[in-house]
C-alpha cells in the first residue's frame, strides 16, 4: 500500500520536477545551440570528395613502377612484425622523381587547405549564430578546456612525398585534416 502511495505521489509531482529540472541556471540567451548535424554530414561529404580526389591525383602522379613500390612497401609493413616507418618513407621518398615528388606534395598540400577552408568557413558559420553572451560562455569553455588538457605536442617534420604516399597507402594518416584512411572521414 505504501509503494503505491509513494507511486502516486511521484506521479502527481513528476510534471512540477519535469518544469523544475528544464529550467538551468545557465539563461537561455546563454546556451549554446546544438550544432547542425545536416550541415556537419555535409562539410564531411565535402571532406571525403576532397580526400578521394587527391589521392587519385596522387596515385596517377606515380610512374606504374613507383605504384608498384608503394604497394610493395606497404604490405610488407603491413606483415613486418616490427614495422618501420619512417625507413619506408625514406626508401619511398628516394625512389621518387623531382617531379613526382613536387607533384604528390603540391596536390597535398592543396587538399590540406581545402580542408581546412571547410572547416574555418563551418566554424565561423557556426561563430555566427551565437549571440555575445553565447561567445563569451565559448570562449570561456575553451580557455577552461585548454588550461585543463593542454594541446598535444607534435613532432614538426618537414612534410615529404614518402611519408604522404605511405599515409595514403596504409590508411594511417595522423593528419586528422586530410584523412586518407580507405574509409574517408570518421561517421557522425
Amino acid at each position: 500500500m505504501k509503494r503505491i502511495a509513494l507511486l502516486t505521489l511521484a506521479l502527481v509531482f513528476a510534471p512540477g520536477l519535469a518544469v523544475a529540472q528544464s529550467t538551468s541556471v545557465t539563461s537561455p540567451d546563454t546556451a549554446l545551440p546544438h550544432p547542425n548535424f545536416a550541415a556537419m554530414q555535409q562539410m564531411h561529404a565535402q571532406m571525403k570528395q576532397i580526400h578521394l580526389q587527391a589521392r587519385q591525383q596522387i596515385l596517377a602522379a606515380l610512374s606504374p613502377a613507383h605504384r608498384a613500390l608503394l604497394a610493395n612497401i606497404a604490405g610488407q609493413l603491413a606483415i613486418a612484425p616490427n614495422p618501420d616507418r619512417e625507413a619506408a618513407a625514406r626508401a619511398l621518398d628516394a625512389a621518387l622523381s623531382p617531379n613526382e615528388a613536387r607533384a604528390v606534395l603540391g596536390i597535398e598540400s592543396s587538399a590540406r587547405t581545402q580542408s581546412h577552408s571547410l572547416m574555418e568557413a563551418a566554424r565561423a558559420q557556426f561563430e555566427a549564430t551565437l549571440t555575445p553572451d553565447q561567445r563569451a560562455e565559448m570562449a570561456q569553455r575553451m580557455s577552461a578546456h585548454e588550461q585543463g588538457e593542454p594541446r598535444m605536442q607534435r613532432t614538426q617534420h618537414t612534410p615529404d612525398a614518402g611519408r604522404t604516399l605511405l599515409e595514403l597507402a596504409t590508411g594511417r594518416g595522423d593528419r586528422p585534416e586530410m584523412g586518407f584512411s580507405p574509409q574517408g572521414p570518421p561517421p557522425q
